[in-house]
């Protein structure tokens, strides 16, 4: 089995290309934006399935200099007027993001994923990860399991400084970790590695050790540098002298390639490369992080020279190529799906598969690929995997587009006339346009009978209201009986090489987002992948799982995209070819 080139790849290849060594630079999103004009392209999907209407418009913009924000307020600059490090051209890179997540640094409090973007640069990993999935030594040189399969051992390097010149200790780590499991904490270690721990965390000689509860052949990936910010090592001597973790936000240390220079939250933060580091050679002196949710303000920067490096979209290929800028692509990197908020709770519409079934049908995958995102994507088959991945089936199609059965269903089901929230947020770094993906959706429920309207909101109030909206019985009786309009959220991911980790969180009875509770009917095929020390059980059990979901509609996946990044001639050329392997979950 060969495992295609995926977001993972894009993530990991293009955070290398630009931040670290000359020989292979490393890519790091990035978006930097100045007023300019502009012919903007406006694609406008109404009454869908009907048609997809285009309009072209011109925005002028006066050009200016100074760099700004696609909002009303303009972005602070230094007080000598030009761009922050663009002084010496050749020694300083400016990467532009569509989304910083909440630029706090706490693994604790670190759940969202986009907080990669600079994390990646500050801190070091326990353990690393190929494009082609396959786990390579960070901090850690090694990993082993016990012969009883129950206590995983970590073997730190040993010469690896913090950016204060202080050594990195297993007590450091072993430190870190156990605070990321603590009673407080809200990270992804206590809400998914946690549950799974017999014991803390250990130090011996050079190593750290963890036992679990039962058999977690997975493990190692909840550690891995494809996973959302978890594995870090923070200075626990520093981090105690300086009074704890709201002084360490604005000063924060770690052992990665860059360190943390400055932040201006909102807007961007900047890096200065760390010559002791003891593998990394960073490419660049000085680099910038840009925050810039607008795509067009994203590629006028680019087009200025404002940026060396942009987050694109699939809609910005041609664009891009006609600018003669640099393309960088990744196939089948992102995924998105419907989300069916309170689907497990019995009564509720959406624990009606004929519900569930009806929205998914009703929705023109295909055409919405070629009216939205100029024919550049196609319609997925399962959540959060696509070909090449483990646990995909190859045997699942996407759901057919059939509004006939779809009316007929929620006829039969009595929810005709009822109203639907469709909650989505902007951030491209899940999936490209979500709100207009939205906007689309909402107009082929409104063609089967159901009303329905779009709110695009921040990315935690979508989290809070989807992923951590876990319940006391009183109050989930009063949300649903304060219903209509029931929500359903229209989301985006990263493909995972290994779909297990994402799967679990999700739609396992202990995982950390457990609003799918179906025990009966998935827990064993999770955590039969998760405890399996053999891969081809695990892909088997994950390709299982990925059919009941497909099969009883429990989501509704909707598009494969490609990651696109546009970038400047400083940025090294194209992505990597990789004739890709399996990943090992216990690699040296």
């Amino acid at each position: 089995m060969k495992v295609s080139l995926l977001l993972l790849g894009c993530l990991f290849c293009l955070a290398l290309v630009v931040a670290c060594g000359a020989a292979e630079p490393q890519v790091i999103e990035t978006v930097v934006e100045r007023e300019v004009p502009v012919e903007v392209e406006v694609e406008t999907i109404r009454e869908v399935p009907v048609e997809v209407e285009k309009e072209v418009r011109v925005e002028v913009e006066k050009e200016v200099e100074r760099i700004v924000i696609a909002t009303p307020t303009p972005v602070q600059i230094p007080e000598s007027g030009r761009l922050p490090g663009r002084v010496d051209p050749v020694g300083s890179i400016i990467s532009v993001s569509s989304y910083l997540g909440f630029q706090g640094v706490d693994t604790n409090i670190g759940q969202d994923s986009a907080t990669k973007v600079y994390y990646d640069e500050v801190f070091e990993y326990a353990i690393g990860q190929n494009p082609d999935g396959t786990l390579t030594p960070g901090f850690a040189t090694k990993w082993e399991v016990s012969e009883d399969q129950l206590t995983w051992t970590f073997t730190i390097r040993e010469g690896m400084k913090f950016h204060n010149g202080a050594d990195v200790t297993p007590e450091d780590v072993a430190w870190t970790w156990t605070r990321a499991i603590g009673e407080d904490s809200l990270g992804g270690f206590a809400l998914e590695v946690g549950p799974l721990l017999s014991s803390g965390f250990e130090v011996a000689g050079n190593t750290v050790s963890v036992s679990t509860i039962e058999p977690q052949s997975t493990l190692p990936l909840f550690f891995a540098s494809a996973s959302p910010p978890r594995s870090v090592v923070f200075p626990q001597a520093y981090f105690e002298s300086i009074g704890g973790i709201e002084n360490f936000r604005e000063a924060p240390i770690g052992s990665g390639p860059y360190v943390w220079e400055d932040r201006v939250p909102g807007q961007y933060i900047q890096f200065t490369a760390f010559e002791d580091h003891y593998e990394k050679n960073p490419g660049y002196k000085v680099l910038q992080i840009w925050d810039v949710a607008e795509l067009n303000t994203r590629m006028a920067m680019l087009k200025s020279g404002n940026a060396d490096l942009i987050t694109a979209s699939v809609r910005s290929v041609e664009e891009l190529q006609s600018a003669d800028l640099q393309v960088l692509q990744s196939p089948a990197a992102n995924i998105s799906w419907i989300w069916y908020n309170y689907a497990w709770v019995p009564g509720h519409p959406f624990n009606d598969k004929r519900v569930r079934e009806a929205i998914s049908i009703a929705i023109d995958r295909e055409a919405i690929g070629n009216g939205l995102y100029a024919g550049q994507t196609t319609p997925a088959c399962c959540y959060w995997v696509v070909e090449g991945n483990i646990g995909n089936p190859g045997d699942v199609e996407p759901h057919p587009y059939d509004p006939a059965r779809a009316m007929q269903l929620i006829q039969e089901a009595g929810f005709e006339g009822s109203e639907i929230e469709i909650m989505t947020f902007s951030g491209d770094a899940d999936f490209v346009d979500q709100p207009g993906l939205s906007e689309a959706i909402a107009g082929y429920l409104e063609a089967i009978g159901i009303s329905t309207f779009v709110s695009v909101v921040d990315g935690p109030v979508l989290r809070e209201t989807f992923d951590n909206a876990i319940k006391t019985t009183d109050e989930i009786e009063e949300i649903v009986n304060d219903q209509p309009p029931y929500q359903i959220a229209v989301r985006g991911s990263d493909t995972r090489i290994h779909s297990y980790r994402g799967s679990h969180i999700y739609y396992h009875s202990e995982g950390r987002r457990q609003m799918m509770r179906l025990p009966d009917i998935l827990d064993p095929l999770l955590d039969k992948a998760g405890s399996s020390f053999d891969l081809q059980d695990q892909h088997d059990a994950m390709a299982d799982f990925h059919r009941l979901l497909s099969r009883d509609f429990w989501a509704g996946p909707l598009l494969e995209a490609g990651a696109v990044f546009g970038a400047s001639d400083k940025v090294g050329s194209g992505l990597p070819s990789l004739e890709s392997r399996i990943p090992t979950t216990t690699g040296r």
